[in-house]
């Protein structure tokens, strides 16, 4: 979850170079699902959303490394600043990777839930979902507010913010599952 929800970039010239490239989260997922899919079904049900996730942010780490594609990252992975603008297929690109990253999230959550219920372990699922539905709030209001830059820029910081305290949830939630 960390290589996914926090990206930290490096700018050289037209060039950026994801430091923590998405597409490395995702195939780390798709590992972790593959180990824990018998536990719940809604880890299988992600597996073929995560695949296209590797794809797509390999497809989009490769060509800003190249130069081709600048300002395309955003809070939740919906392209940003004027030149995204410009162009409605990297919006809807960004939009379809949000949503998927979310679907992905969601479904991770609810089937921990799935666990927690049948197993009678209390894997503090209850943090863990409402810190994502701040992060999912958040992230549609920092894309809502593109038009603002400064409403934006605060949207941005809490999201992050809201994503650190998320990642320390998870981590707490994946400790709890292994400490049975």
């Amino acid at each position: 979850m960390l290589l996914v929800f926090l990206n930290f970039t490096l700018d050289i010239g037209a060039s950026r170079i994801g430091l923590i490239p998405d597409f490395l989260g995702y195939i780390f997922m798709l590992r972790g699902l593959a180990e824990i899919t018998d536990l719940s079904t809604r880890f299988s049900k992600v597996v073929p959303a995560a695949k296209v996730m590797v794809a797509y942010s390999s497809v989009i780490w490769v060509l800003e490394f190249l130069g081709v594609l600048t300002n395309v990252e955003l809070v939740g992975g919906i392209g940003a600043g004027a030149a995204l603008l410009s162009n409605p297929l990297l919006i809807i690109a960004g939009l379809i990777s949000t949503v998927l990253s979310l679907y992905i999230s969601y479904n991770i959550i609810m089937g921990i839930m799935d666990i927690e219920r049948d197993r009678g372990q209390d894997l503090a699922t209850a943090k863990l979902y409402s810190t994502w539905k701040a992060m999912l709030v958040l992230i549609l209001a920092t894309n809502l507010l593109i038009i603002i830059p400064m409403l934006a820029i605060v949207a941005v910081i809490a999201s992050f913010v809201v994503a650190i305290v998320y990642l320390v949830a998870f981590n707490r939630t994946k400790n709890l599952f292994y400490m049975q």
